[in-house]
């Protein structure tokens, strides 16, 4: 009697364990719907299309149809905010930052520029041979660099420092580094200074040589590196642009959706992806 009684009470308990893992509520989807076109407005089929969250997590994946459009389904328990990259051979790598909550559905448009030959026809394919330039590859930055990095980034000022390093010190002798930073075309003046952790960590791990007013730090450890679409420095000798606060300048250029404002920092613009 012992034993059944043994044998009745752990069924029991299995079936309420089993009711209990049936009732727990399933996690609700979001959706992003993308259209991909090219400058010409033409649609882009076959193009490969990632949800990424942070700086490489990426949570859903897909192509475009031969319309040029995708949809794309991801987990979101809360609010979150995402960036989604198209890739294809023959055009720019495209990106747009968009908000998500459950049971939202995103809507992007992604305009990708398709590089042009000699008479400004468009080029299926492009395999690139050549190798960077040095200053190129000291002084110019993009998104497929901050996302392939082995190191951990946790601002822009970290991606500066870490990876290109020669942007504090001048490939050409200049013994300035950065004193000014522009932002999406706009040169930021006068920010608040770093203070408490982000001041004390400034100059951990910049090189010997490194030269930088603190308008680079307070601006840089205001931008999130998944926002970086791309960063462009002019040392000393670059006259190029021939304008007040342009040479010993690095130029921040911000992905589609986000916004840098004085102060706040980086974020994703709430309008940007709501249909």
């Amino acid at each position: 009697m012992r034993v059944f009684t043994k044998v009745v009470s752990i069924a029991l308990l299995s079936a309420a364990a089993i009711a209990g893992a049936q009732t727990v509520p399933p996690v609700p989807h979001a959706y992003v719907r993308v259209s991909a076109r090219d400058s010409l407005g033409t649609p882009i089929p076959g193009a490969e299309l990632t949800v990424v969250r942070g700086l490489r997590d990426v949570i859903a994946a897909g192509t475009t149809d031969d319309a040029g459009l995708g949809l794309l389904a991801f987990d979101a328990k809360d609010s979150v905010d995402l960036q989604v990259t198209m890739r294809k051979i023959g055009y720019a790598r495209t990106d747009h930052f968009f908000a998500a909550g459950p049971r939202d559905t995103a809507i992007v448009k992604l305009v990708a520029a398709r590089p042009q030959g000699p008479q400004g026809q468009a080029l299926d394919g492009v395999k690139i041979t050549a190798k960077r330039d040095v200053k190129s590859a000291s002084y110019d930055l993009n998104a497929d660099d901050i996302a392939n990095a082995n190191v951990p980034l946790l601002d822009g000022w970290d991606v500066v420092k870490k990876l290109r390093p020669d942007m504090l010190t001048s490939r050409g002798g200049c013994a300035t580094g950065i004193r000014d930073v522009w932002v999406n075309g706009k040169r930021i003046v006068l920010p608040l200074p770093p203070t408490g952790i982000t001041a004390e960590r400034a100059r951990v791990g910049v090189p010997p040589r490194a030269r930088f007013s603190y308008i680079p730090v307070s601006v840089l450890s205001d931008i999130a590196p998944e926002h970086i679409q791309e960063l462009i420095y002019h040392d000393c000798f670059d006259a190029t642009m021939a304008k007040v606060g342009t040479t010993d300048a690095l130029f921040v250029v911000l992905k589609p959706g986000i916004v840098y404002e004085r102060g706040v920092g980086s974020f994703v613009d709430d309008v940007s992806g709501r249909p």
